[in-house]
């Protein structure tokens, strides 16, 4: 009796512990509703076996897909987003709004652009593609 006791209340404590690392984890992600909604039904798995298909905030997407990696500071001035970088860029329509976390944004002013950016270190060297450098952004509501 004493033993089935114990039993219950470890298996109750370990299941609220897996409860409480799912719903904290649950609630901190960006979720992409329409893309977790639409992964039954597309062919193919993008290399994830995820329940919720979520995004990752260093990234912009437009359409759903990812068109942009985001590399250094995000300021905000006088109400407009300003990314010091972002690179691989070549799937990006600069004239139509993107997705940046929860914000949705519009380019107005691209400081400069660069084709092919290769940066060498100690530790490896790695090349960004289609750069653009100093991106001013609005916020579309």
């Amino acid at each position: 009796m004493v033993i089935e006791i114990i039993f219950k209340i470890l298996v109750t404590v370990i299941y609220l512990v897996i409860s409480y690392i799912f719903l904290a984890w649950f609630w901190t992600q960006q979720i992409d509703i329409k893309q977790t909604i639409l992964r039954p039904f597309i062919k193919y798995a993008q290399g994830k076996n995820e329940i919720f298909v979520t995004r990752d905030p260093s990234i912009i997407y437009q359409n759903g897909k990812s068109v942009g990696n985001i590399s250094g500071n995000v300021e905000e001035i006088n109400g407009k987003l300003i990314f010091s970088e972002i690179y691989n860029t070549s799937g990006l329509d600069y004239n139509l709004p993107f997705d940046y976390k929860r914000e949705r944004l519009k380019i107005i002013k691209i400081g400069s652009i660069i084709g092919m950016q290769t940066i060498a270190a100690l530790q490896g060297s790695s090349v960004k593609n289609n750069v653009l450098k100093n991106v001013v952004c609005e916020r579309i509501k």
